[in-house]
């Protein structure tokens, strides 16, 4: 695939919800969909061509890794979250939670997975990007009007 499948599959001013497998991709740098994750973060997202959002889920488990690492650690990830341009952090209030209740129910994901498309669910995001292989069906069946860019998809760059 190629950077043009990318801008495809994320329309210019599409309001996007990043899940924590394309936020980890992007702080390792390492992995195979790395790329593509620094691509959408700090091109498409940085640029406000797709503002962005994430999960208060995916927060908790973004800072698990730094968490380990140390203070120094902690401190890069959490400016990104706090400070990175035309990312906000979705709340997880009653709302939020009711629907991951009825996405569980329909389709089986587990709660944490179930709160970040949950989190999606607004009338305002209309792509989810992630890495995770299980949404597909999942988000097809319970959040037809949610687009899913899955990472894998798009490599190599």
């Amino acid at each position: 695939m190629s950077r043009s499948s990318l801008e495809a599959a994320i329309p210019r001013g599409a309001q996007i919800l990043l899940d924590a497998s394309v936020v980890l991709a992007y702080f390792d740098g390492r992995e195979a969909i790395s790329p593509a994750a620094t691509l959408v973060i700090d091109e498409f997202v940085n640029s406000g061509r797709n503002p962005a959002r994430i999960s208060a889920v995916t927060v908790g488990e973004t800072l698990v890794r730094p968490m380990k690492a140390g203070q120094a650690a902690v401190n890069v990830v959490e400016s990104f979250l706090l400070h990175f341009p035309n990312l906000s952090v979705t709340v997880v209030d009653y709302g939020v939670a009711r629907e991951a209740a009825r996405l569980r129910a329909t389709t089986g994901l587990k709660t944490p997975d179930s709160l970040i498309i949950a989190s999606a669910l607004d009338g305002i995001t209309s792509v989810v990007v992630t890495n995770d292989e299980r949404w597909a069906g999942a988000m097809a069946k319970a959040a037809p009007g949610l687009a899913l860019c899955h990472l894998d998809a798009h490599v190599p760059l």
